[in-house]
């Protein structure tokens, strides 16, 4: 690997690290008046790794129990952890958690939405990285 491809997988993370915190960041605002971006964008961060490491764990285990109830449990328990991660960092209830990943959930889709219609669709802009 180049250092020329290093560097276009460190922007291309850090612009998908800033492009996933905002949809976090706008809806924590509504259960939360003190969130901040910087909060939203450590929340969005451990929240991925904590789901990728529990639906990991439990991937391996129906490997060696092989059961497909397994990896739906530990898919709700990744959701589970992604919440605690939410209610930590924003300082929120259980529910205040769930309305923010709900709410993060739908303002994400309506950008997508918007981005798509004037022609920056998530798809399109991983195509358009991809050329450059």
């Amino acid at each position: 690997m180049t250092t020329i491809e290093i560097i276009d997988l460190i922007i291309g993370f850090l612009v998908a690290w800033i492009i996933v915190s905002i949809p976090v960041w706008l809806a924590a605002k509504v259960f939360n008046s003190r969130s901040s971006f910087l909060r939203a964008m450590a929340a969005s961060l451990l929240a991925i790794i904590v789901f990728e490491i529990i639906v990991a764990i439990f991937i391996f285990i129906a490997f060696v129990i092989p059961n497909p109830i397994i990896v739906l449990i530990g898919f709700i328990i990744a959701i589970i952890g992604v919440l605690g991660v939410f209610k930590g960092v924003f300082d929120v209830s259980w529910l205040g958690a769930f309305g923010i990943a709900v709410l993060a959930f739908i303002i994400a889709i309506i950008i997508n939405f918007v981005l798509t219609a004037v022609g920056l669709g998530a798809f399109t802009i991983t195509h358009f990285l991809k050329m450059s």
